[in-house]
C-alpha cells in the first residue's frame, strides 16, 4: 500500500511541477517583451573621414584615340515557316570536276607491259599527301593505280587498279601518280606508250 501511495504522490508532484514551470516561463517571456523598448534605431554607417574625388583631364593623345568599331551580334537561326522557304535558302551542292590529262590521239601505239622490249624504269615516284580527314579518322589502306607512261616518261593517264576502300586515299594516290616520272619505253627501238602499276600504301605512324 505504501508503494502505491508513493507512486500516486510522485505523479501528482510531477504534474504540479510541470505546470508551475510552464507558468514561470510564460511570465518571464512577458516580462522581457514588456521591458524591451518599442523601436530599435539602426544608425547608418558613417565614414570616419570624408572621401574627396579628384577629376583629371585626359591628355590630348588619348582623346584622339578612336573608339573600336561596333560588331553586330550574330543572328540567331529562325525556323522556316514552310518548305518553300527552305528550298529558297538552301545552298546548292557544288560539284568539282577532276582535271584529267588524257593522252593525245596519235599513231603512237600502247604496248602491254609484258611485251615491251625496253621497259620503263621509275625515276621519281612522289609520295602522296595523306588526306587530313583520313588521318584524323585513323583510316589506313593501300591503293594500286595503273598509269599510262608517255614516250617522254611522263604520266598522262591514271586509273584505279585496286581501291583502298576510301575515296580520299584513292584520290591522293591518283594525284601523286600524275607527278611520277619514268624512263621511256621502247619497242623495236621505237618509243611506245605502256601501262605500269604503282602501289601506294597509306599508314599512320
Amino acid at each position: 500500500m505504501r508503494n502505491i501511495v508513493a507512486l500516486e504522490w510522485e505523479s501528482r508532484y510531477y504534474a504540479v511541477a510541470i505546470r508551475v514551470a510552464a507558468a514561470v516561463a510564460l511570465f518571464l517571456l512577458l516580462a522581457v517583451f514588456v521591458g524591451m523598448p518599442g523601436e530599435l534605431e539602426v544608425k547608418p554607417y558613417k565614414l570616419r573621414r570624408d572621401v574627396q574625388m579628384v577629376m583629371e583631364a585626359l591628355p590630348p593623345e588619348l582623346e584622339k584615340i578612336a573608339e573600336p568599331p561596333k560588331v553586330k551580334p550574330p543572328q540567331m537561326p529562325v525556323p522556316a515557316e514552310s518548305e518553300s522557304d527552305i528550298e529558297a535558302t538552301t545552298i546548292e551542292t557544288t560539284t568539282f570536276s577532276e582535271i584529267i590529262k588524257r593522252p593525245v590521239e596519235t599513231d603512237i601505239p600502247v604496248v602491254p607491259f609484258w611485251r615491251v622490249e625496253v621497259k620503263p624504269q621509275p625515276i621519281t615516284i612522289p609520295t602522296p599527301a595523306y588526306p587530313e580527314l583520313a588521318r584524323q579518322a585513323g583510316i589506313e589502306g593501300q591503293t594500286v593505280v595503273k598509269a599510262l607512261v608517255e614516250i617522254d616518261g611522263s604520266v598522262i593517264d591514271v586509273e584505279i587498279l585496286k581501291s583502298s576502300g576510301n575515296q580520299t586515299l584513292d584520290a591522293a594516290a591518283r594525284k601523286a601518280a600524275y607527278r611520277a616520272k619514268f624512263t621511256p619505253a621502247k619497242q623495236r627501238d621505237q618509243p611506245v606508250r605502256v601501262w605500269v602499276s604503282i602501289p601506294y600504301r597509306f599508314t599512320l605512324q
